[in-house]
């Protein structure tokens, strides 16, 4: 504020004037407490009570019914009228999803919505704060971008950020799968349905998330970093991560990548030589499930399931898959959700192969890694022998009330699982190795590459972040101790 405090209330009017004028807000100005600011007669604009109703009514509360008209059974795409191949059924998904998104007034409001109003703490907040940011609209950020997304507060009682993928114009996420399948569509934890304890599968998922957070990166991520005095932590997905990496979860996995739904509809995966390959077999049908995101519970819990993002992470197959989770509880079928079509084609070896060269032979969506390789190397042989660390027993019991060390120690000896009390999940020196060697040859910087912030000063967020391995309080993060 000026130093003169005749100069204060005439600037307040005309800053007044001019948010009206050029936004069309209609705000109020108030004193703040100094229980919330250092400095003395600190003034700050809110919206009316009215201007927030009609924010709240016109973002967050307005009644949603889909926009995706009603196929006829007659049109291409059924299971009795498959389309001829791939790339013809997602012409057509693509043209249903354009008229989709046309039809869907509150998209596209939120696309070009030109300011984020926090009505929980009443007050103005950067783009990035806001839960739509990744739905905005900016020409500078590919389609194929990431971008810094605040979440809902923390149960740690922070906020934590993810990196979501570039969702503008998006109607659909895609689910491809090379057949359809009989029983109901969901997550590998629960595909036998006469299986009501998953204690011996979750445990393995559960060793994974020990491991994960023993990694330098995840560690300094997941604490956050200060950028421009802001602190951003970055939320790792650990059951999500497991999820990628061969373990049992109640995820089922969904893309905003056209080409990564394309590839797993048109492969098929060898669990003995752990590689995909293209589906040559014309006899059966290929299908894609669009689901449908329905703004603006999207994101908000369903009964028995809710979307969330895993998007890009430390462990890359998330990110190249432009991953989102669907969590489901058991009996809960994603064949029979309200915001789910599912279109069926044919297969053509032709079209299968140049899809799976495009992918580099799949190694585009699975790239090695150190947690790939930790795997094939140690984690598969102690689970087929059975074997889990004592710490692991120990994070089952914190989230299971009611259970004791002994008590699950006892289940898992009943399904010939065995306690191992000296080891504890962690990288080895050789592979810590091999990370640190990979930030000298440019891993951060490649894997900033695609990372977005939204807002006036993004150039100068993402300078900073692609700077954090030169601050002195992080190298331990980058550099061998």
């Amino acid at each position: 504020m000026p130093p003169f405090p005749q100069m204060v209330k005439p600037m307040l009017i005309r800053t007044q004037k001019l948010l009206k004028d050029e936004l069309g807000m209609n705000t109020e100005y108030y004193l703040m407490s100094k229980e919330f600011v250092k400095a003395d007669n600190v003034w700050k604009f809110r919206l009316t009570q009215n201007d927030e109703r009609q924010y709240a009514d016109r973002y967050y509360t307005k009644p949603h019914k889909t926009t995706i008209r009603v196929i006829d059974q007659s049109e291409k795409g059924t299971e009795e009228n498959p389309f001829d191949d791939v790339n013809e059924a997602f012409d057509y998904i693509r043209k249903l999803e354009d008229e989709a998104y046309a039809n869907d007034t509150l998209l596209k409001d939120i696309a070009s919505q030109q300011y984020f109003y926090d009505l929980s703490s009443r007050q103005f907040r950067v783009p990035w704060a806001s839960a739509y940011v990744s739905f905005y609209h900016n020409a500078s950020i590919p389609a194929d971008g990431f971008i810094v997304n605040q979440n809902q507060i923390h149960s740690d009682g922070k906020f934590h950020f993810t990196l979501k993928p570039n969702l503008y114009g998006k109607k659909f996420l895609y689910r491809g799968q090379s057949k359809d399948y009989p029983q109901p569509c969901a997550p590998n934890l629960f595909r036998d349905a006469k299986k009501t304890y998953f204690l011996d599968d979750l445990i393995w998922s559960q060793e994974m998330e020990l491991l994960l957070k023993t990694h330098p990166l995840v560690k300094l991520l997941e604490n956050g970093v200060e950028i421009m005095h802001d602190h951003f932590s970055i939320l790792m997905n650990l059951a999500g991560l497991a999820q990628h990496y061969y373990h049992k979860t109640r995820f089922l996995d969904l893309t905003s990548d056209v080409d990564a739904a394309k590839f797993f509809a048109t492969t098929n995966y060898d669990g003995k030589t752990d590689e995909y390959k293209p589906v040559h077999d014309t006899d059966k049908l290929g299908m894609i499930y669009c689901y449908e995101l329905q703004m603006p519970f999207a994101f908000a819990p369903k009964k028995g399931y809710e979307l969330s993002v895993i998007g890009k992470q430390v462990f890359m197959r998330s990110g190249a898959q432009h991953g989102f989770l669907l969590g489901m509880n058991k009996g809960v079928d994603l064949k029979t959700m309200p915001q789910v079509k599912k279109f069926y084609f044919r297969h053509c070896p032709t079209i299968s192969d140049a899809i799976f060269k495009q992918s580099d032979d799949g190694k585009k969506y699975f790239t090695m890694d150190i947690l790939e390789e930790i795997w094939k190397t140690e984690y598969k042989q102690r689970l087929e022998n059975g074997i889990v660390s004592a710490d692991t027993v120990r994070l089952n019991v914190s989230r299971n009330p009611g259970e004791t060390f002994d008590s699950i120690c006892q289940k898992l000896k009943d399904r010939n699982i065995t306690i191992d009390d000296s080891y504890h999940p962690s990288f080895t020196p050789e592979l810590l190795d091999k990370y640190y060697q990979s930030i000298k040859d440019g891993w951060w910087e490649e894997f900033c590459s695609d990372i977005y912030f939204y807002g006036g000063d993004a150039a100068l967020y993402k300078n900073c972040l692609m700077r954090i391995p030169q601050r002195n309080e992080y190298k331990w993060a980058f550099e061998k101790q």
